[in-house]
């Protein structure tokens, strides 16, 4: 038996791999968004008729997200801690990405006068990183990208992040109600975080109704929090949940075998779900983990870098543009990762390390935690 629980120790997954390729599998969804039609489109979702490359790499951040988060605040035990990690997480690369997009995407790719692009007020509003990140205000600046084929898109991607910061706040408001360290604890939490997920708040009247989900983000088959709570659940009962090959390989095959039934989109999920356990725990991969966490500036400046290739050379075909693409991408990444995100984590966690005690299996996760 190979339960999760070993996988979620320190060095004992391949974690960081499964969220590189989520955020490689992203850029390559959006390079068939963002280029003119070259004939050719997301061969995934062609082939499955639903989701593509770009909805598995959210969905697959989602979950991960919500295994490692959790198991960060079960580490943790304290709110002030946990919200010091997660602000330190993602509000850094955020606020160095709006400092590029005005000082650099915008000076460049504007189609304004430089005067009259610094004084515009939307120019400014970009360096607001609490709304882009809490209040799901997008970085768009006068004048640039207004004629690619997502005009004024400087990232799309940035709509994730309020969606990740509920999820945070559900993990943190059930962690201070104690009901992350048990498996019935987290399934109650599970159970409270769905339904705060269904039920939206209208301020300022705190006005209570049902979210619509009839029309799902970006064209994707559903939300992508659904794969959070599902995280927690898989992190509450991480003992329980045995990964191995054989049921991966199982389950893919049964998707294979009904793939042209009513059930063949939730098959798959099942299978997806479990390949993605199964690629960040088995140890034959382990040699392909990257040193570097650079995922999250690749979903950070990908979209970015995309949107300029596409404004110089529209008439480039997906593939060409993600090889134009690519090594600005990662030079983008790298820089983030290595002189803002992991100096202020590690900043952050020297001088909010808790006081020393035996973690449950699995614990020492927590350390990973991300977006």
């Amino acid at each position: 038996m190979n339960p999760l629980s070993h996988a979620l120790k320190r060095n004992g997954n391949n974690f960081d791999l499964v969220r590189l390729l989520a955020a490689v599998a992203v850029v390559y969804g959006h390079s068939y968004l963002l280029q003119a039609p070259d004939g050719t489109t997301d061969w995934v979702q062609n082939a499955l008729g639903f989701d593509g490359f770009g909805a598995f790499g959210v969905y697959a951040f989602f979950l991960l997200s919500g295994m490692l988060v959790t198991a960060s605040f079960d580490r943790q035990r304290s709110g002030p801690r946990f919200v010091a990690l997660r602000i330190a997480r993602l509000w850094p690369a955020v606020a160095l990405g709006s400092v590029v997009t005005v000082f650099i995407i915008g000076p460049l790719f504007t189609t304004l006068p430089l005067r009259e692009y610094f004084a515009s007020g939307m120019t400014w509003a970009n360096l607001d990183s609490f709304s882009t990140i809490a209040l799901k205000t997008r970085w768009t600046l006068p004048g640039v990208f207004e004629h690619n084929r997502m005009p004024h898109e400087i990232c799309a991607t940035l709509w994730t992040l309020p969606l990740e910061v509920r999820c945070y706040l559900i993990v943190l408001v059930t962690g201070m109600l104690g009901l992350l360290s048990s498996p019935r604890g987290v399934l109650l939490a599970a159970v409270l975080g769905g339904a705060a997920i269904v039920v939206r708040v209208h301020l300022p009247h705190l006005q209570l109704g049902v979210r619509d989900f009839s029309h799902p983000a970006n064209g994707y088959s559903f939300w992508p929090e659904p794969f959070f709570i599902l995280g927690m659940l898989l992190y509450g009962w991480r003992e329980r949940v045995d990964i191995n090959g054989l049921t991966a390989l199982g389950f893919g095959m049964v998707f294979l075998v009904f793939r042209d039934t009513a059930g063949a989109q939730p098959l798959f999920y099942l299978a997806f779900v479990y390949g993605v356990l199964w690629v960040g725990t088995t140890p034959i991969l382990r040699r392909f983990v990257p040193a570097h966490d650079y995922s999250y500036g690749i979903y950070l400046y990908g979209f970015m870098v995309q949107q300029c290739v596409a404004n110089i050379a529209p008439q480039l075909s997906h593939v060409m543009s993600l090889v134009v693409a690519a090594p600005l991408i990662l030079v983008s990444a790298a820089l983030s990762w290595h002189f803002v995100e992991r100096p202020v984590l590690t900043w952050c966690r020297t001088r909010l390390a808790p006081q020393h005690r035996s973690p449950a299996p699995g614990m020492a996760a927590g350390d990973q935690a991300m977006r």
